[in-house]
């Protein structure tokens, strides 16, 4: 038997109406229809220990509402392309990045929404949960759902990748907040492969440091085109490059501060090796939002890079803290590709997170 029952005993998942509200007590948002995709084992397991919790506060804050759950990797893609051809109006990820980032790959395809009419929404409950940062979606559960039933819907950018799988073959997807490669993906491929009971930020920090120690920089080749169209390259030993579309990612590492994700651009910082005691004195360039400060970092807004390395071993790509293949790679923004519910109190089309 699963941690979450028999179908019997889960009841009234999937149904509207029915649990934790007395008729006629009304809903905060009557007027559309809310698809909640779960990942039972987001914050080590949290998410599937609230489902009663979970349907309680979507009852108060939607009059219509369904949950969903996750059975594997890769599902929260497959129920979410489903939702998107129903008559749902947001589709929320409940679960950390790495779920809103199955969802938005089950919400868009060839660089377009499969329904315009959706919207987009994170209820975090994962360990790091760094994109509601930027969305400005409260942590607690009530919170994020009010900012789900009543927050403004934006067109909004997503980040594009191809890179190669171990087979050799081309890998594309969408990542809604951060990628990355070099050290970063080294750290993901790390903290994934390892518990996070005790925080996403600890845990990425921990790994942080014992990958700026233990991992070999890689000569890489990246070439970009800039928002005026200008074009830039940059060739040498690498560290890490961040592609920031939102602005935190890695537990709270603060890479995009002062972008938005409604510019038609991804913020692209190139960190090269400068040693171990220069890369720890640096470590803190990625949380207080100075990243561009470390030493030699090179800081682009572009629109579309690619990436080649020499390397004699793998190169890892990370999307939305997700191990997403390796080098080579290609990256591209698509703009206003998706409609995303946020909690923002300032404006996110002039910049975010000043």
């Amino acid at each position: 038997m699963s941690q979450f029952g028999t179908p019997s005993q889960l009841g009234n998942i999937g149904h509207t109406n029915v649990f934790g509200r007395k008729e006629g007590s009304g809903a905060r948002n009557e007027n559309e229809r809310l698809c909640l995709i779960v990942n039972p084992k987001a914050g080590a397991g949290a998410a599937g220990r609230n489902i009663d919790a979970l349907k309680r506060a979507a009852d108060l804050a939607f009059e219509n509402w369904e949950v969903r759950l996750t059975e594997g990797p890769n599902h929260a893609t497959e129920l979410a392309r489903q939702a998107s051809s129903e008559d749902f109006h947001l589709i929320a990820a409940v679960g950390g990045d790495g779920t809103c980032h199955e969802v938005v790959n089950g919400m868009v395809a060839d660089d377009r929404p499969l329904n315009r009419k959706q919207a987009f929404a994170v209820i975090p409950f994962g360990t790091g949960s760094d994109l509601m940062k930027t969305l400005e979606v409260p942590k607690k559960l009530s919170g994020a759902l009010w900012i789900a039933a009543t927050g403004m819907s934006l067109p909004t950018d997503v980040g594009k990748a191809t890179t190669r799988t171990e087979d050799g073959s081309e890998l594309t997807q969408y990542f809604i907040n951060v990628a990355g490669f070099g050290a970063n993906g080294e750290v993901v491929r790390r903290v994934n492969a390892r518990s996070k009971k005790m925080g996403g930020r600890l845990a990425f920090m921990r790994t942080a440091l014992e990958a700026a120690l233990a991992y070999k920089p890689a000569e890489v080749y990246v070439r970009w085109t800039d928002t005026a169209g200008e074009p830039g390259e940059w060739r040498g030993l690498l560290t890490s490059t961040f592609i920031a579309n939102g602005a935190y990612c890695g537990g709270g590492m603060w890479v995009g501060k002062g972008g938005t994700m409604h510019d038609g651009a991804l913020d692209m910082t190139i960190i090269p090796s400068t040693g171990a005691v220069q890369q720890f004195v640096d470590l803190r360039r990625l949380y207080d939002g100075k990243i561009e400060r470390a030493k030699d970092a090179v800081r682009v807004a572009v629109t579309e890079l690619e990436v080649t390395t020499r390397a004699s071993s793998d190169v890892y790509v990370d999307l939305d803290g997700e191990l997403s293949g390796q080098l080579p790679a290609r990256f591209s923004v698509v703009s206003r590709a998706l409609n995303v519910r946020g909690g923002w109190l300032r404006n996110p089309l002039v910049g975010s997170q000043e």
